[in-house]
């Protein structure tokens, strides 16, 4: 339903590692407010023109013109970076976290107050998705739909750390012996954090229906061809053995965005949400496969491995600080920014990489219970074929360009599809939990132990 902007984690690291230059520019607070206008308002410009430019050159409707227009989508991670370099400008040249500290010096919680200095960031990425939507006329939607949307798949999985912002500002309030305490007993941020994560994918569902309008499956128009498909789904539950609370219809209104998720770690909270625009386009056996698909997820706990995951990422960094970071910190040490940029490396390596490896064999053992339970292959590779119409996705994605996705293309899931109904013996593997699960289970008390030595 929406993934992490690796560009905004940056801003973030960048923001809270930030150190006031020891020579500032002579510049009053206004010089610095108009600056920050200007840095942030020119990659949004550039985008914009460059965005008009080719909607110009394209007719409308011309589905022969979707791999060009694809193609330009990849460079809007250039922008991001472009919009990323003006706001390390504001920090760095400007000192824009000190104009925030003089003027909102009233409110007392420290890290949330400099937040703040990440707005001109976020507007940045905000108004550069929008300058790109425009490009795809192939999409529906009014562009206030489009820019509360883009604003809540950039908000929804900072919020854990919002949390946590808070968390670290309340300790303030502690004595002065319980400070030092905790900041002699590193292990113990870690500590404060796993309740965070742990909340964080439990509540996930909750989250979701707060930011996004959703309803029961069974509600509004068409209600008796709604509870035919409901008495389906819970039929294919029962069949499979997995359990969640509820099934919901997330209101897309004019996006007419086709998806569907699974979200919660425990059954009384765990919820299915398939949009408005799934059940309108889609037959009864695509859904019915579309949502075995997420009890795929739920029958090979994925959303528990990806919490472990989180929790390994906590548990391997202060290894590669001792080994990577801290010598080369050691060695340049004129350098302020090398900090930061060794902890995105490792940020980027390890859920850009790493993650999104295993989050798409996660999806392929998805795809083969749909197949599995449904006994409907060709239903569900219709279903992988319409959401890609739908969404105006690529189907065929490069290998190389594969890696920065959660997601493999539609041909080559359905190109896995075909393999097992030929029998592929490779691909029989994925009835069980993947190796890499395995691995990582056995590996987590052994890199705890070793986080909390080096920690000490």
């Amino acid at each position: 339903m929406g993934q992490i902007s690796i560009i905004l984690i940056a801003g973030i690291l960048f923001l809270f590692s930030f150190e006031p230059p020891q020579s500032s520019m002579n510049i009053s607070d206004m010089q610095v407010a108009l600056w920050t206008i200007v840095l942030t308002g020119c990659p949004i410009l550039i985008a914009y023109f460059v965005t008009a430019y080719v909607a110009r050159t394209l007719p409308a409707n011309a589905e022969e013109n979707l791999p060009k227009l694809h193609r330009l989508r990849r460079y809007m991670i250039a922008f991001e970076c472009l919009s990323l370099a003006a706001y390390l400008c504001n920090l760095y040249l400007l000192n824009l976290p000190a104009l925030i500290d003089k003027h909102f010096s009233f409110f007392p919680m420290e890290n949330m107050r400099q937040m703040l200095a990440l707005l001109p960031l976020l507007i940045g990425l905000i108004c550069i998705r929008l300058a790109f939507y425009q490009v795809n006329r192939l999409q529906s939607g009014h562009y206030r739909e489009v820019l509360t949307l883009q604003f809540k798949f950039l908000i929804f999985p900072l919020l854990p750390m919002f949390v946590y912002l808070m968390i670290m500002d309340a300790l303030y309030w502690l004595p002065y012996s319980a400070k030092v305490f905790i900041v002699e007993h590193p292990y113990i941020l870690i500590g404060l954090i796993l309740p965070v994560i742990v909340s964080a994918f439990i509540f996930a569902p909750l989250l979701m229906q707060f930011l996004w309008k959703t309803e029961p499956l069974a509600v509004g128009s068409a209600l008796k061809q709604k509870l035919e498909l409901k008495q389906k789904l819970e039929r294919l539950t029962k069949q499979s053995g997995t359990k969640h609370r509820d099934i919901v219809v997330w209101q897309t209104g004019s996006l007419l965005i086709a998806n569907a998720a699974v979200a919660g770690t425990l059954p009384w909270n765990r919820r299915i949400f398939l949009t408005d625009a799934l059940l309108e386009y889609f037959t009864d056996e695509e859904i019915e496969t579309v949502v075995a698909h997420e009890l795929g997820h739920i029958r090979y706990k994925h959303i528990q491995t990806y919490m472990l995951f989180a929790f390994f990422y906590l548990l391997s960094y202060p290894l590669f600080y001792v080994f990577v970071e801290e010598p080369l910190v050691a060695r340049f040490a004129e350098s302020q920014i090398l900090p930061t940029l060794c902890s995105l490396v490792f940020l980027i390596i390890y859920f850009v990489f790493i993650f999104r490896y295993l989050s798409r064999r996660c999806e392929h053992q998805a795809d083969l219970y749909a197949v599995r339970i449904t006994e409907k292959p060709e239903a569900f590779k219709s279903a992988l074929m319409k959401l890609a119409v739908l969404n105006s996705v690529p189907k065929s994605i490069r290998r190389f360009f594969e890696i920065f996705n959660t997601h493999p293309s539609i041909d080559r899931r359905i190109a896995f599809i075909n393999q097992w109904i030929a029998q592929n013996s490779a691909i029989q593997r994925y009835k069980n939990y993947l190796l890499e699960v395995k691995i990582l289970i056995i590996l987590l008390p052994i890199f705890c132990a070793l986080a909390v030595l080096l920690l000490r």
